[in-house]
């Protein structure tokens, strides 16, 4: 039995499974960055297609509302216009939506925080230790 087997693969005679965090992690990363930006093409698309479709069927319902001068006309009208411009907004959220998630997905760089307030709590001996510690790092 090697190290990597552990008794219960032995009895059952499965091959040992190594390490599977990395690798799991890795899909769940990788998945993680192309439904994402999957979903945001797929919803993009779906809602300029229905803004487009609702610009011809305004245009086309304008035109009948004016012939007809009925009331339910304008109405409709009225009502689709409105989900028109429902759908722009939400065009224009989606884009700020995929801008967060964006920046959600790059990895952080630890040495480009900047420290606007640093306090140190100590003695000064402790401060001055510290200080020559990093002085010697440096050399």
């Amino acid at each position: 039995m090697t190290d990597d087997e552990s008794p219960i693969d032995k009895a059952f005679g499965l091959a040992p499974m190594g390490n599977q965090t990395t690798a799991v992690s890795t899909i769940i990363a990788k998945a993680h960055d192309d439904s994402a930006r999957e979903d945001f093409t797929f919803a993009r698309a779906n809602v300029r297609e229905v803004v487009e479709n609702a610009n011809d069927a305004i245009a086309k319902l304008a035109i009948i509302a004016d012939q007809s001068q009925n009331p339910r006309a304008f109405e409709v009208l009225a009502k689709l216009m409105d989900t028109a411009v429902v759908a722009s907004k939400h065009l224009l959220e989606l884009q700020k939506e995929i801008r967060t998630i964006d920046k959600a997905d790059v990895p952080h760089d630890e040495s480009a925080k900047s420290v606007t307030n640093n306090l140190f709590v100590g003695s000064t001996a402790e401060l001055s230790k510290m200080l020559q510690s990093m002085r010697d790092k440096e050399q």
